[in-house]
């Protein structure tokens, strides 16, 4: 599994694990420092079990996830699965690095309506979403310097 794959399986899962929306665990991992973490840790980390996983993810954040309102999800493996792909395609169209191309990604609406279930969004393709995605940012107003 590479670290992309890691990483998306992480978030995704872990989501799925709150009943929280995978766009907003994202923000949590990264604001928390756990994205670093789990790259920085990988060679320790991946092999590991999914259940430990969540427990890992669980004590890293212990006292700061505000996750009380419970949602339904349960895409978090499909999910997972096609992250990578969109990622790899949002950094082969912009030219961005894998982390740039997760962030803008997850902090988009794209990603935010991956995220929901009932979108359906988990169910298309890797080219598909990351064509929504280039819609949206193509539609963003460019900023001046």
């Amino acid at each position: 599994m590479s670290q992309l794959s890691f990483i998306c399986f992480c978030v995704e899962h872990y989501a799925d694990h709150v009943h929280r929306p995978s766009n907003e665990v994202y923000q949590l991992f990264k604001q928390e420092g756990l994205l670093d973490l789990l790259r920085s840790d990988y060679e320790d980390l991946h092999g590991m079990g999914l259940e430990y996983m969540m427990q890992f993810c669980d004590e890293y954040l212990k006292g700061k996830s505000a996750c009380e309102i419970c949602l339904p999800v349960g895409h978090a493996t499909v999910r997972a699965m096609i992250l990578p792909d969109i990622t790899h395609l949002l950094m082969k169209n912009y030219g961005w690095t894998e982390e740039e191309a997760l962030d803008r990604f997850y902090l988009s609406a794209t990603g935010a309506n991956y995220a929901d279930d009932d979108t359906g969004l988990y169910g298309q393709s890797a080219l598909y979403v990351s064509g929504l995605f280039t819609e949206e940012t193509d539609a963003l107003p460019l900023r001046q310097s």
